[in-house]
């Protein structure tokens, strides 16, 4: 049976146990003691606070928040403790924590054309451009990927989570159980989300109860003039207020976890 390595762990006092009431963690737990404006935009370094994971189906390290990191953890040992023994797929990272840089990167390799997209950018104005990379890539400063409660599981492509023998099991349980151990998939189909923000990712999950406190929290920073993205990467200036909408526009389901019922 597949069983996650447990590595040494990064403890913080906030920790939700099971069966114990959550505490809302004060505003130094919530960004881990990391500046409060560094840490909603990923400008800090990685990996910071962040505790390390790795699943024996790739041995790739990842990391990611440590409360996250439990919760998962025991997430993944329950889906391999029910799931048909005929089913070989087991749940593995893809991606997890991204801060601005890398986050830039990704962003400027598809704004440049370096990063092929779902259509070329030949002869397509800026805004074009923005909206074909926010189909499925957030601007840097404005990633749940910075955060550390985000992560994106086995293959980036909604058609894996949808073939019986490959994902479809694996999705199916998800949908049915994630929320028990907080987690939600944030990016569900867009007529969930009055069809705003990003196409739907069968692949990406978060911890909803630090992502939606964090969301709020960026939402006011941004608001507020706290969080600042013009000139720090290609076409800020033409995202503008997008940058908003997008982060607003996350699956309803994810607000109505507070914590883990495990």
């Amino acid at each position: 049976m597949l069983r996650t390595k447990y590595i040494s762990l990064l403890f913080v006092s906030f920790f939700l146990v099971c069966g114990e009431k959550p505490v809302k963690p004060s505003k130094t737990e919530l960004y881990l003691g990391i500046e409060k404006t560094a840490y909603l935009t990923g400008k800090f370094n990685s990996p910071g606070p962040l505790a390390p994971v790795i699943l024996e189906e790739n041995e790739k390290e990842h990391f990611l928040r440590p409360d996250v990191k439990k919760a998962l953890h025991q997430m993944v040992n329950d889906f391999e403790d029910s799931k048909p023994t005929s089913y070989k797929q087991h749940i593995f990272l893809v991606s997890s924590f991204r801060n601005f840089s890398h986050q830039k990167g990704i962003w400027e390799s598809k704004f440049t054309g370096k990063k092929a997209m779902r259509l070329p950018i030949n002869g397509k104005s800026q805004e074009e451009i923005i909206g074909l990379i926010l189909e499925f890539s957030s601007a840097p400063g404005t990633s749940r990927h910075h955060w550390g409660t985000d992560f994106d599981i086995n293959a980036l492509d909604n058609t894996y989570f949808e073939e019986k023998g490959k994902g479809k099991i694996l999705y199916d349980w998800l949908k049915q159980n994630a929320s028990k151990y907080g987690f939600c998939q944030p990016y569900s189909s867009l007529s969930t989300r009055n069809n705003k923000g990003y196409q739907e990712e069968k692949w990406h999950w978060s911890y909803a109860p630090i992502s939606n406190q964090l969301t709020k929290e960026w939402i006011k920073g941004y608001s507020s003039g706290e969080i600042q993205l013009n000139g720090s990467f290609l076409g800020a200036e033409v995202l503008g207020d997008r940058a908003l909408d997008y982060v607003r526009s996350i699956n309803p389901d994810c607000e109505k976890i507070q914590s883990p019922s495990l």
